[in-house]
């Protein structure tokens, strides 16, 4: 298919620098400041899956004086999913070197990731 088609996502208003970036991918720089604040950030990872860069990302955060801690409380719409939380040792914020490191990961290897967890009331 040609990016100069009728109807090519060029004509969308779609550059070809985004059409490359592809669905989730990136660094996230775009919603970053969403993030700055949060005392929590939930990265759900493809099953079976050994990503990348885990092992020195893992260390990155304990030396921030924040965990990584396995759940296994998902949304119901994730349940194939292994989920990390991120969180500061104190309760306190999340240093924003950690946030912005964290959800770069996240991008780069196109994981979920949120601020916040969902909530299920019983029905």
């Amino acid at each position: 298919m040609s990016l100069q088609g009728r109807n090519s996502l060029t004509n969308q208003g779609f550059t070809r620098a985004q059409l490359r970036q592809g669905g989730g991918r990136g660094n996230g720089s775009d919603h970053l400041d969403e993030l700055i604040g949060a005392t929590e950030l939930f990265v759900y990872q493809t099953p079976n899956m050994k990503p990348k860069g885990f092992e020195s990302l893992k260390l990155f955060v304990a030396a921030s004086e924040c965990e990584m801690i396995f759940t296994v409380d998902v949304p119901p719409e994730l349940k194939n999913y292994e989920a990390f939380r991120i969180t500061h040792r104190s309760g306190e914020k999340i240093p924003d070197a950690v946030l912005r490191r964290c959800h770069a990961w996240a991008h780069g290897r196109n994981f979920l990731h949120s601020f916040f967890k969902p909530m299920y009331g019983a029905r």
